[in-house]
């Protein structure tokens, strides 16, 4: 999953999102050191990159093979998305990595797996001693803005947010269903706001 080319100069909802303070973060920074940080970092949004893309080829051709650096971390992820997917057969995933740019508040965003009237977006992360991964508000506030941007442009609607996070060190996922009443809240309260805010830092 390469970095994204639009044409324009908004930002994306990942770098808006960035304003917000992450304590969790946060603490990590202050136990260790800056060339743990800066190597550990690098790694993980590698294999998070080969995580998306081993589960957009999986969607778009069926395919459970995925050439990697990392064959544990991005297998593991893998059989945790052909879990969450024979679990949830209602599903029908067809679409992956549909990029767009909203004009209306002047944003870029791509859009994991769009399945109207279903957005589906997946994370991936260690659920650790855990017996799945965590759902963090900030993947709440992040999927509002995805749903605002399909249904600014796109056609039929979403009507519904599933988050989905993938385990790539035990096979296991977390679901959360957000249904239009938090997705509102979450975009006019939070994401509105702090795009508001990323603007203002970065007027010249």
């Amino acid at each position: 999953m390469s970095k994204r080319q639009y044409d324009n100069t908004y930002p994306s909802v990942t770098q808006i999102l960035g304003v917000l303070r992450k304590p969790g973060l946060e603490n990590w920074f202050k136990v260790n050191t800056p060339q743990y940080i800066k190597e550990k970092s690098s790694l993980g949004k590698k294999i998070g990159t080969e995580i998306h893309e081993a589960i957009s080829q999986n969607i778009l051709t069926g395919q459970t093979e995925f050439e990697t650096q990392h064959p544990e971390e991005v297998g593991t992820a893998l059989k945790s998305f052909i879990l969450f997917r024979s679990e949830h057969p209602e599903i029908e995933l067809k679409l992956s990595e549909v990029a767009l740019t909203s004009e209306v508040y002047k944003f870029n965003g791509t859009i994991d797996c769009p399945c109207p009237p279903i957005l589906v977006d997946w994370k991936s992360s260690e659920a650790k001693d855990k017996d799945k991964p965590a759902i963090y508000d900030e993947y709440r506030y992040q999927v509002s803005a995805y749903f605002y941007l399909w249904n600014e442009l796109m056609s039929p609607k979403m009507q519904e947010t599933y988050i989905v996070a993938i385990a790539k060190d035990k096979v296991a996922y977390n679901l959360c269903r957000m249904l239009k009443a938090e997705i509102d809240a979450c975009f006019q309260e939070v994401f509105l706001p702090t795009l508001k805010i990323y603007n203002y830092q970065h007027a010249k």
